[in-house]
């Protein structure tokens, strides 16, 4: 009676979390379908042909058996005016492809960004100075209190603080510093770290290199490289900068920053940048810098790094890796991301002549999404 009991409990449990996760997922594709319609609003609309439609639905028919929206291709060709089948609709990014490459149970938990040390321990990263997880203070491995890590932050210069395992696009990222434990005349340090509440990190201000610093001074301007793993190679899918707009410290797309494609072949920048959806093709940066040709410094180290690291992570076929290039000319490791956004407006389709390989593959494998550990 008693095992009869608890096969009836266990497949109540099973359905209501498939019932939750069906939901979830249904919220999930009517919030991306909103986000792209309120885009396309903002843009100048390059309308696709009814025989662009028509090609476009019938070749992801084909891959995943179901028709998809256009507005994506539409968005993206009056973005960049490159039309291609090839774009990856983020409502099917989102649904059908990243967590059957990536198995999600483990994904917050190895994102976290105060537990690097445990399989990046040998990579150069920025100096970490504090660490809370869920609500626990450690500097470096060493349990500690919050008068102690209060301390630690009394009086220094930059640091940056960030949530350590649902950051969004860099809009909770602070740049803050102390004299005498006070901020500025009304906010402590502890009014720093209260607002933050639990699971964060506190780390030295990254100093970049200068040929970084000429696309924006006052932002640490990053290079997101996308990389896909099969089997035992991994292929490196594009590479965008990121850069800041000027005066400001964050240089996400998505905070008001601009990307620029890399040609992963020489390093350079190809041509221009993007920002919000209203603007057009940006070609100087903020600060005057032309960004045709630009170099990026040690772009084939930052290469050959993601390539390895992204072995290190078995259960993750597809990363978004976040670099900046310290003031020696050394790739340093920012974060990586578990569910990357894709940069198809400034690179063009984010899979390119890998994308049936992938989503077919993608399509063969389990969807973890609704997965409990």
């Amino acid at each position: 009676m008693n095992s009869r009991i608890i096969e009836i409990k266990r497949n109540a449990e099973n359905s209501i979390s498939a019932r939750i996760t069906q939901l979830r997922e249904k919220l999930w594709y009517e919030e991306d379908i909103n986000n792209i319609k309120k885009k396309l609003q903002q843009c100048e609309v390059t309308p696709l042909s009814q025989e662009q439609k028509k090609e476009i639905i019938a070749y992801w028919e084909k891959l995943i058996g179901k028709e998809i929206p256009t507005y994506w291709h539409e968005y993206f060709y009056s973005r960049n005016e490159i039309y291609s089948v090839k774009y990856v609709p983020t409502c099917v990014y989102h649904s059908e492809i990243v967590y059957r490459l990536n198995y999600r149970p483990l994904a917050i938990a190895y994102a976290d960004k105060n537990f690097y040390d445990s399989y990046f321990s040998d990579i150069l990263r920025p100096r970490t100075l504090v660490r809370n997880i869920n609500g626990y203070f450690y500097n470096d491995k060493k349990p500690i209190s919050k008068e102690e890590a209060l301390d630690i932050c009394k009086d220094r210069k930059d640091m940056v603080i960030k949530p350590s395992l649902m950051g969004r696009w860099g809009r909770s990222v602070k740049i803050f510093s102390s004299i005498g434990g006070f901020v500025n005349e009304k906010e402590s340090v502890s009014d720093v770290l209260n607002e933050y509440g639990k699971n964060y990190i506190i780390q030295e201000k990254v100093i970049q290199h200068e040929g970084m610093s000429k696309l924006n001074p006052t932002s640490l301007n990053t290079i997101r490289v996308l990389s896909y793993r099969h089997q035992e190679e991994v292929f490196i899918l594009y590479a965008v900068v990121r850069i800041g707009r000027k005066g400001k410290l964050v240089d996400n797309e998505t905070a008001g920053g601009i990307n620029a494609d890399i040609n992963i072949d020489d390093g350079k920048i190809r041509n221009c940048a993007y920002g919000t959806p209203s603007e057009k093709q940006i070609f100087n940066t903020d600060v005057g810098t032309i960004l045709k040709d630009f170099p990026i410094p040690s772009f084939d180290k930052v290469l050959a790094l993601a390539k390895d690291l992204h072995l290190r992570l078995p259960y993750f076929n597809i990363i978004g890796w976040d670099f900046c290039i310290d003031f020696n000319g050394n790739p340093m490791m920012i974060e990586w991301n578990k569910a990357p956004d894709l940069s198809q407006t400034a690179h063009g389709p984010a899979f390119g002549d890998l994308t049936e390989d992938i989503v077919k593959f993608a399509m063969r494998q389990n969807d973890t999404f609704g997965i409990r550990y």
